[in-house]
């Protein structure tokens, strides 16, 4: 049988509010990035699989109203968090997502299931899983880089990226928030952040959790009377459990700034939450990250310390085919190394995505806020 590369990630979760593939765009868009380089590297077919791929598509349908259903769940986010995390599923379910593997030499993620991970190590199948990397703060978006395979960590770890590679972009960052304003003085020590009411790193126990769930450790991070700020999801403003954790209005005052802007304030010293990428980040602006549940991510300082399970750091080698060499080398004929190492500019993959985190709101739409702010002030006068 002649091997191909499968592109896919988690085509199981619907969106929030309907039974519909919420991450089909994701999927095709990792396969339009990689499959060059990929097929390079390899000389093998790269294909994609997908939930719902729209008409005209090349990537291969995969049936997952027929896996809810094979698998008992409700096809709903309710089923989605049952199956996300299952250390076991009914064998009917199973020989259908086996079934889009055959043939396959390896699988090339965008945010996979455990669930997913799990029953491609039992098939023997080498997965390496790209995933949007907590640190945020620099000139692009990169990726965290997971892999089943012993001998892929290994070739992993001479592209991970380490801590001093992040930290003058964090500086940066830092010294950009002394030049725009707080809405007022910030004195709290504590930053609590909120986020999304839907999100795989909130899955613990086959169900979503909250502030609520978190209390007692939640209590031990602010401590017993200082105030603090919370900065609210700006997709999830309803207060993400806080208001019910016992704790006094009087003590919280909520704000809308950049979640950066507040990073770089001298005063705040710790900052606490679930698993939002921001208590990773935290570190690199001198302040505590406190996790309140389990951080999503284990990324080494150095590369030395990079280990089975934990994430590489990947700032953009994943754009040259000596890199899927280097890493499918273990598992596959890989082609000659050609040396070639494509650039992107900054915010590439930010732009492509379209997604930014709060990072806009500092280089593009708060210079605009205070240049128009600055023009109402000197008409005023």
């Amino acid at each position: 049988m002649t091997l191909r590369l499968l592109v896919t990630g988690d085509v199981l979760r619907p969106l929030d509010e309907g039974f519909r593939p919420s991450q089909i765009g994701n999927i095709l868009w990792l396969h339009r990035l990689l499959r060059r380089p990929l097929a390079a590297a390899t000389g093998l077919e790269v294909e994609a699989l997908a939930w719902g791929p729209p008409p005209g598509s090349t990537a291969t349908p995969f049936d997952t109203p027929g896996f809810y259903a094979a698998a008992g769940v409700t096809p709903d986010i309710d089923g989605w968090v049952a199956l996300f995390d299952a250390e076991s599923i009914p064998r009917e379910a199973a020989s259908r997502m086996a079934a889009s593997f055959d043939g396959v030499g390896a699988v090339i993620g965008f945010e996979l299931a455990e669930m997913q991970k799990r029953l491609l190590t039992r098939l023997g199948i080498p997965w390496v899983d790209l995933n949007i990397h907590p640190y945020r703060f620099g000139p692009d978006l990169l990726f965290a880089v997971q892999t089943n395979h012993g001998d892929i960590v290994q070739a992993l770890a001479a592209h991970h990226a380490e801590d001093h590679v992040f930290e003058p972009w964090a500086d940066l960052v830092a010294a950009t928030a002394v030049k725009i304003p707080v809405s007022a003085p910030v004195t709290e020590e504590v930053l609590v952040v909120g986020q999304t009411r839907v999100d795989r790193s909130l899955l613990s126990g086959g169900r979503l959790i909250d502030l609520r769930d978190m209390a007692p450790a939640f209590h031990r991070a602010i401590g017993p009377e200082a105030p603090i700020l919370y900065k609210p999801h700006p997709y999830n403003p309803e207060g993400f459990g806080l208001h019910d954790v016992g704790l006094p209005l009087r003590r919280i005052r909520e704000v809308s700034d950049n979640a950066y802007v507040l990073m770089g304030q001298d005063a705040i010293r710790r900052v606490v939450g679930i698993s939002s990428s921001l208590v990773a980040e935290a570190r690199f602006f001198g302040k505590e990250g406190v996790f309140l549940g389990n951080s999503p991510f284990r990324i080494p300082s150095t590369r030395d310390a990079l280990a089975p399970g934990m994430h590489a750091s990947v700032v953009d080698a994943w754009m040259s085919a000596d890199f899927w060499r280097d890493l499918l080398a273990p598992v596959l004929k890989v082609t000659a190394h050609d040396g070639r190492r494509p650039v992107l500019g900054p915010n590439a993959l930010r732009t492509s995505l379209r997604q930014f985190w709060g990072w806009d709101e500092i280089i593009f739409q708060l210079p605009f806020d205070l240049a128009r702010q600055r023009s109402d002030e000197r008409r005023r006068a």
